[in-house]
This record gives C-alpha cells, structure tokens and sequence, in this order.
C-alpha cells in the first residue's frame, strides 16, 4: 500500500504510537539518532492496523492476490534458506522447490527481481561458487529449471555436492536458449538430450567406501610417476564396489531411462570455466545399456569408475600443475546422458554431429573472419570432430562463408574427407569404429538426409546426390555435408552461438548431434581464446644463412622472441622407424625434454599431425603433459597436397594449444618460395644425449638443437603475420 501511495508511513507511525499508547514522538533526521523505541511483540498490532487499512484501500480480491503473493515470497524465502544451508538434504531442497513451484500457480506470481536472490542461492548449492558464472546463470536459469535438475539427481549419502562444469554449462545454456525462443529472438526448436546427475561428492564417498583416499596425493608426484602408476588406479577404481545409496540410486535411475546406449562423461569442479576448459582430459564413455537390469546395473558403475580414476591421469594432473590449481581439492561429478541418434542396421548414431566455435580462431582463406565462427562436422558420434584420430578428416566449416572449402579438388576432397563412422553397435553391444563403406552397407537408402550429408565421387569428379531417395553404391559415397552447407544449416548454427555468446558473456564452443528430425545441444563452454596479438611486419633484409624456416599457409598473427632451443623429429626419419614401440619411444623422448628445458625457451618441430591416435605413423602420439612447455608447436606436412593436414582447427588438443599461449604454425618444405633450411636444422649436432641421456640412442630421430651454442651466441626468432599469410624464423 505504502509503494501504491495509498499508505504515508509517518501517519502509520502515529496511528501505532496510539494503538499502543506511546503517544506521537516523531523521528528526527539525526544518522546517528536510534528511532523509538517499541515495546516487544507489537508486531501483531502492526499486522492488525495493516489489515485495517487494507480493507480500506483493496478490494477483497487484492487482498486475497496480496496475501498469497506473501505466502509464495515465504516459500521462496524458505528455498533460498534450505539451498544456503549445507545441512539441507538435497532431496528437502527439492521437496521445498516444487512445494514453491506448485502454490497457487498462474495466481502468485513473483517478480523475477523477487526471486533472485533465491536463483542465486541455488546456483552456488548446485552449480558453482564462480562468481561470474553466478552473475550470469542467475538471469538466466530459473527455479523450474533447478526442480527438473533435482528431479534427476542421482543420492548419495552426503548433501555437498555440485554438478560440476560440463552439467552447469548445459544447465545455464538451455536456459539461455530457452530466454531466447521465449522472447522470440530464436524460434527454431532446440533438444536437450535426457540427463541424469552424480554430485560431486559421489567421488569422495566411492573413495572412501573402497580405502582409497591415500590416491589424494598422488598430484604432487613427478609426472612421470603418475604416468606409469595411472593403469594401477585404473584397475583400483574399475575393481571396487559403489556405495550402497548410489548404487541403489544408478539401478533407479537404469529402471526409469529403459534400454538404450549412453554416455557417461566427466563434470569436475574445475572443468569448462573461463581460463582452462580441462578439453578432452578426463573420459567421456558410451555404453550398449542393454541386457538383464544386473548386466546393464554393472556395465555402467565401470564406466562411471574409469571416468572417476582419469582425475588421476597424468594430463589433467600437468594441466592443473601449470595453471596452479594443484591444491583445489578436485571432485568429479557425473553427467549420464541419453545417446542421440536413430537406430538403423544394428547401430544406434546420429545423422550428423560436431562441435561449434562462435570464434574461428584458425583461417584456411583469407576472405575468412575470426567472427566468421567455425564447426567441425561428421557422421555418426562426434567423437571425430573432437579428437584426432587416425588418417580421418571431420569437415571444417566457416558458418558465414559456409561453401569456403580448405580443399578445392575432387582427389582431395575426396583424400580429406571422413573415412570412418563411430557408432554403438547395439548388436556387439559396444561403440566401434566402422570403414565408411561397411557402415553404409548395413544401412543402405535408409540413411535420413542423404542428399545433404554425401556427395558422389565417380571418375575423378565430386557429384551431387540428387533427391531424397537417390541411387548411390556404398564406395562412391564422400562425406562433403555439401547440401547441408548450402542450407540455413550454417545460418542456424552461427545464430546458436551468437545467442549463447551474447547470454555467457564470453565466445562459446559448443557440442552437438542431428537424429535426423531435431537438433541437440550436447555441451556448452566458454571458448578458450588468444588475445589478439599486435602484427608485426616480416623483417627484410635477414641473410640467407640466417634464415631457418618459412611459412606461407595458415598462418597466425603473433611473435616468438629469443628461443633457444629446437627440438625437431623430421618426417623423414620418423617415417623410417622399424616399429611401434619406436613411434613411442619417440614421443617419451618429446616428453622428457619438455620436462627438462626450461618453460617458453624452445619450439617443438615435428611430422603431421602431433598427438595422432590410431594411426601412430600420422604424427608423433604424444599428449598434453609432453608439450606444455613449449612455445610454439610446428607441424610439418611433406608432399601431402594442398590441405593442411588436420591436427587442430577446433579439436581438445587445439583448444589446449589455445589456453596455454602456445603459437602454432603450418610447415609445407616441399611448396615452392618457402625456406627449409636443411645444413641447420639438420646438419647441426643433437644434445638430446646431453640433456635426457637415457634417450641418447634417439638423437639422430628426435635431434635437439642448442641454438646460441651452434650459431655463436644468436637466438630463434619468428615472427609471423596473419594478414599477409606468411611467417620466417631467423637467427638474431
């Protein structure tokens, strides 16, 4: 009444101060001056006036609307409460939200600024502590939205734990999205797949259950030791038994989510916040979920437990040693999620799926913009477009100039293209890896969007699939996603990522899957990012013999001062080595050297397509903690066509090179005009034996050369311009 006008609280005071007899003493305007004093439990004297004066002013309609408004703003009050205090149950937190949520709906309706406090309070007990992440999600992410989290939480015995990052990402971005189609900004229909959530503290309890709580400290040991003692925590984790609250709670949750594959994926503490998104360092796993309710109850807690022990593994533990985040007390939650995709020929899939950039933070064109956004598409699960595995290229994609190819003829389009298709096979019971031409075979015509997703490739020539329906032989088919480009496919992308980047505040990467009918948002994140940096021009006049290396493809804008050392494994050499066990040796060598040298004094040289998996001859197949130091990773590709072989441009791997200010630059010694350098890079003696001496057998392969010792005190320097598309190292 009073915010209405219709109430003058010096009138209200005095109108008290006779009810109660205290005579009229108005308040001075002294700061430092206590008002009256009134009498205890006078309270119920200022109700009884406030009704009278309501019935004076209000209508008994407004009265009635006023007083549940009350009650509603009470029971909200009591969910902030609950959510403040960490002895509050998460199960009593989710009792009190939906006895919030279900008082008087449509007829009490609380102001969104009334509320907020209470959506804060949720955000800090559920999601993070992270205040920049509370500023935003508390906008966006509303009481409704934290009843349904609730609603899938899986118990454990304690009332501690958060969802952690991957779970909170996905949680804000529907959110945001949801803002979005509400205010009409974006109608098109987005699917969320089916989640289901272990708080963080499931960890701590499953560790403890099994006695292994001394595996705490493991993080301050060299990592060289957590390397070879991580397949031991590994079969520790897989081999013990879950506490019997989340255990119970998994066969629940198994009993509610029927049949049918899923993934379960890392949500720590620490991943996907601003500044180190922790890409692709623990495990993501799919599982059949089929079989008895026993087989499918035991299939999944050894998914859960080996995702749980790759806190353990060495790259996440280096990751954290560089960012110093070695003495968080990093706890694991759990997101289960439903796989998308349809089920044809035994195998369940999605029609297509990929990860998104609202930055492009690498160009293969010059006419290609950093705020162009970028995605990397491919059939099946989207695990190709994330992780580098064997001679297979995901399609890279500039979604404002999405028929901008990095290939422009039929052999290569054809060369870089996708060659095999993840997929659970629900008929094996397990997700597999099939030849594009036998996973085509087992499904035939009945493939949804054909025409959009494969070209024809037939005498030397890429040909479109025309119609829904078209005759194709499975050995002619070549992913291109050509009819998808030229759809509103890019357009829609780009708009998701905008709308996210506008709502986080921050460029955004997100991770998708298409079933054919919906799109699915799987993940979202702050993108890791460079700052711009300043261009400086390619320095003239350098003499020849002082010139080391050249560039002019792919090239970023950047510097590198006063390097001085180079650790480089010429292709050549690495080609020719006799066996695997070789290839890895190679790359322990890498790796002890970059824990010797000193931190930004050297660059790493090396063939294709560093970090390879499957096909360990594509690139030496070295992780995170074996390049962490360095300042600049230089890839080589040899007479490999006019395609940068695909070692970056959006995956886990970029997106550690990203985070961790390390340059990256694009070799071809083959093209023509470019410098390669062969009397210094190798002519010069190796001092791989002097710096890791039980690696000196490997100094002809892995040749480290002291620069300042081999060309009289001179020092690497590169400098490289994005603008022009070129870059040279030289001595100085």
């Amino acid at each position: 009444m009073h915010r209405k006008g219709l109430v003058d609280l010096d009138e209200l005071d005095d109108e008290f101060a006779l009810l109660l007899k205290l005579g009229i003493k108005r308040r001075k305007e002294d700061p430092n001056r206590p008002m009256p004093q009134l009498p205890s439990g006078s309270s119920r004297t200022l109700y009884e006036l406030a009704l009278k004066h309501a019935e004076r002013h209000m209508s008994p309609e407004e009265i009635n609307a006023t007083i549940l408004l009350t009650e509603k703003r009470h029971l909200g009050y009591e969910v902030s409460r609950s959510a403040e205090d960490p002895e509050t149950s998460l199960e009593l937190l989710r009792e009190r939200i939906h006895e919030f949520l279900d008082f008087a709906p449509g007829e009490a309706v609380i102001p969104p600024e009334d509320v907020i406090g209470t959506r804060a309070a949720l955000v800090r007990r559920l999601l993070t502590e992270q205040l920049d992440f509370i500023s935003v999600a508390k906008r966006y992410v509303k009481v409704r939205d934290f009843a349904e989290v609730l609603d899938h939480m899986i118990p454990t015995d304690g009332n501690l734990g958060r969802l952690g990052g991957k779970a909170a990402g996905l949680v804000l971005a529907r959110s945001i999205i949801q803002r979005a189609q509400e205010e009409k900004d974006f109608p098109e229909e987005i699917a969320f797949p089916e989640s289901w959530f272990i708080p963080s503290n499931g960890i701590l309890e499953f560790m403890e259950h099994n006695g292994l709580e001394d595996l705490i400290n493991v993080k301050y040991r060299p990592v060289e030791e957590v390397r070879q003692e991580y397949p031991l925590v590994q079969r520790l984790f897989k081999s013990s038994a879950f506490p019997a609250t989340l255990h119970n709670g998994l066969a629940e949750m198994l009993e509610r989510a029927g049949e049918g594959p899923l993934v379960v994926r890392s949500s720590s503490l620490l991943e996907d916040r601003i500044g180190h998104a922790f890409s692709g360092k623990y495990k993501s796993l799919f599982i059949a979920n089929r079989g008895t309710p026993e087989q499918r109850l035991e299939e999944l807690e050894d998914a859960i437990a080996e995702v749980y022990a790759s806190i353990f593994g060495p790259d996440p533990i280096e990751y954290r040693r560089e960012r110093g985040l070695l003495d968080f007390q990093e706890q694991m939650g759990i997101l289960i999620q439903r796989v998308v995709g349809v089920e044809l020929g035994g195998m369940v899939f999605p029609i297509l799926a990929g990860v998104g950039f609202s930055l492009c933070e690498m160009r293969w064109a010059s006419r290609i913009k950093r705020t162009d956004g970028m995605a990397r598409l491919v059939v099946g699960l989207g695990t190709r477009a994330v992780d580098r595995t064997g001679d297979d290229y995901p399609m890279l994609v500039a979604l404002e100039q999405p028929t901008l190819r990095a290939v422009q003829q039929p052999d290569e389009i054809y060369r870089y293209s996708q060659h095999t298709v993840d997929v659970m096979d629900v008929e094996r019971g397990e997700f597999v890896s099939l030849p594009l031409v036998g996973f085509m075979e087992r499904v035939g015509r009945r493939f949804p969007m054909a025409n959009k997703v494969f070209s024809l490739y037939r005498e030397g020539q890429i040909l479109p699939l025309i119609g829904v329906m078209a005759q194709f032989e499975p050995h002619e088919l070549v992913v291109t996603f050509d009819g998808l480009l030229r759809s509103d496919f890019p357009g829609r992308l780009k708009k998701i990522l905008d709308i996210l980047e506008e709502g986080l505040g921050e460029p955004v990467d997100i991770e998708f899957a298409h079933d054919g009918t919906a799109f699915h948002l799987l993940q979202c994140r702050a993108l890791s990012h460079r700052a711009s940096a300043q261009r400086e021009p390619i320095p003239v006049n350098v003499p020849d013999e002082r010139k080391i290396f050249s560039a002019n493809r792919y090239v970023q804008t950047g510097q590198i001062r006063d390097q001085e050392w180079i650790v480089l494994v010429d292709p050549r050499d690495y080609e020719r080595l006799p066996s695997e066990d070789a290839i890895r040796r190679v790359a322990q060598a890498v790796g002890a050297v970059n824990r010797t040298l000193p931190a930004r004094k050297f660059i790493l040289m090396g063939p294709g397509r560093w970090g390879s998996r499957g096909d360990l001859r594509l690139g030496v197949p070295i992780t995170y903690a074996d390049i962490c130091h360095t300042s600049l990773l230089v890839e080589i590709a040899r007479k490999k066509g006019s395609y940068l072989p695909d070692v970056s441009f959006g995956t886990h791997f970029f997106n550690d090179l990203v985070e961790s200010q390390i340059a990256y630059l694009p070799l071809y010694p083959d093209d023509e005009d470019v410098v390669w350098n062969d009397d210094f890079l190798l002519g010069s003696p190796s001092s791989l034996g002097l710096v890791v001496p039980e690696f000196a057998d490997m100094e002809e392969v892995v040749r480290l050369i002291n620069v300042p010792e081999v060309s009289g005190g001179l020092r690497l320097q590169i400098v490289m311009d994005g603008e022009e598309d070129r870059a040279l190292a030289y001595l100085e």
